[in-house]
């Protein structure tokens, strides 16, 4: 009889890919409107390049991209593009279809729920 169930949550229950994507897209809009001189498409390419070198939960990795791009990190548009991913993923937090109905079925069933993650 199962007792418990663990579940992963990027990926698993949410789509961390696409929130990730459109995230780093707020962020990088964020950061040309405060004046980074960069093309979009340029930006998200050298970003992701980032993430593949450092991991996608590098939490530096805005400093990185703008020490990268202009040899220095200018606050002001760090700042902007932090502001913007950071509202940007916390509204994205929604769960594939049919994600929260199983949820419920196999709390209604006694069964105990975890979540892990290592973002």
């Amino acid at each position: 009889m199962i007792k418990a169930v663990i579940f992963d949550l990027d990926n698993t229950l949410i789509d961390f890919m696409t929130m990730k994507n459109i995230s780093c897209d707020a962020a990088i809009t964020a950061m040309i409107g405060a004046g980074l001189s960069i093309n979009k498409d340029k930006a998200m390419k050298e970003l992701f390049s980032l993430y593949g070198k450092y991991g996608y939960e590098d939490k530096l990795i805005f400093q990185k991209f703008l020490k990268k791009l202009t040899k220095k990190v200018d606050y002001e548009i760090l700042a902007s593009g932090i502001v913007a991913y950071r509202r940007v993923r916390t509204g994205f937090l929604e769960p594939y279809p049919h994600v929260s109905e199983v949820l419920f079925e196999l709390k209604k069933r006694g069964i105990k729920l975890a979540i892990v993650s290592d973002a």
